[in-house]
């Protein structure tokens, strides 16, 4: 046994169970967690849809049908990824993308940006290479190419063979990079999007964030193909690890989160990979090291 899995495991653990005692037993704040660094600094939850911000997409389009509808609103939700956003905008779900709904939501944008920020930092875009506003630049992309090949790009994520290659379909989206397309693409495995049945439990992109918390873990550097056997291993020994912590008297079993999408009662790969990028905050955090978002 690596002392570092153990303590990553036990990180998961604690961060579950700060979940599981404040939506679930419903305990007062000073009782979610006896981990001051967990209680002093904001992190992510184990799974990644139980974050506000998937959680409100997922809610607001679960009632879908239309796989056209259902890719076009996630594409634009994460641009701007803001909790919310509908709600903030006075909009209804976007059901067909035309000329009026691009000057509606350039003028809706226009009025909330006087009064908070539109976009949220965590999300990374493409740059903008015109004088217009961010937001202005983005919505009339999204129009251009929704209007020129939504039902195209469908069409060919349907014919992809490896989730690899739609995800490279996502990326031809203007402003879409690596991370935005791995964010939409996981989002889209909530709804059974893909007709290949793919969850995120099927494919993981090993972000800067995960690469360095599995390099802590392992204390040296890895290279890609090191960094994906290192967090498959993980996935599949999480269950040694997990079962055996208990604490106030709970199990994993009874923590977890039963309506997690796949792997339950365990995190699916896309989880872990997640988790790793937060582990790697929290030992920084632990010596004082790193940016301090403080939980309020």
């Amino acid at each position: 046994m690596i002392i570092k899995e153990k303590e990553f495991f036990d990180f998961v653990f604690e961060r579950q169970l700060l979940w599981y005692n404040r939506f679930c037993l419903n305990k007062p704040s000073c009782s979610w967690t006896s981990n001051l660094t967990l209680k002093t600094y904001k992190f992510c939850n184990c799974y990644r849809e139980l974050d506000k911000g998937t959680k409100y997409i997922i809610e607001k389009l679960k009632n879908i049908k239309d796989r056209k509808v259902i890719f076009q609103n996630i594409v634009f939700y994460r641009f701007f990824n803001k909790f919310h956003l509908y709600e903030e905008l006075n909009i209804q779900i976007i059901k067909k993308w035309d000329y009026q709904t691009t000057q509606q939501l350039i003028s809706k944008f226009d009025s909330l940006r006087q009064k908070t920020s539109i976009f949220n930092d965590a999300y990374l875009i493409s740059g903008n290479k015109t004088k217009e506003p961010k937001h202005v630049f983005i919505i009339k992309n999204l129009e251009r190419y929704f209007n020129k090949y939504l039902k195209k790009q469908i069409t060919d994520i349907d014919n992809s063979n490896t989730p690899e290659e739609s995800i490279a379909i996502i990326k031809s989206i203007p402003q879409v990079g690596d991370f935005l397309a791995y964010e939409i693409w996981t989002d889209l495995t909530y709804f059974d999007f893909f007709k290949q049945k793919w969850t995120d439990n099927d494919f993981v992109n090993v972000g800067p964030g995960a690469k360095w918390g599995l390099e802590l873990i392992y204390g040296k550097r890895l290279n890609k193909t090191t960094q994906l056997e290192k967090l498959n291993y993980l996935y599949k020994h999480q269950k040694e690890y997990l079962d055996k912590i208990r604490k106030n008297n709970l199990f994993w079993r009874d923590i977890n989160y039963q309506d997690g999408f796949t792997n339950s009662p365990y995190l699916s790969l896309r989880n872990i990979e997640h988790s790793l990028c937060e582990f790697r905050k929290y030992l920084r955090l632990k010596k004082g090291k790193g940016k301090k978002r403080y939980y309020k």
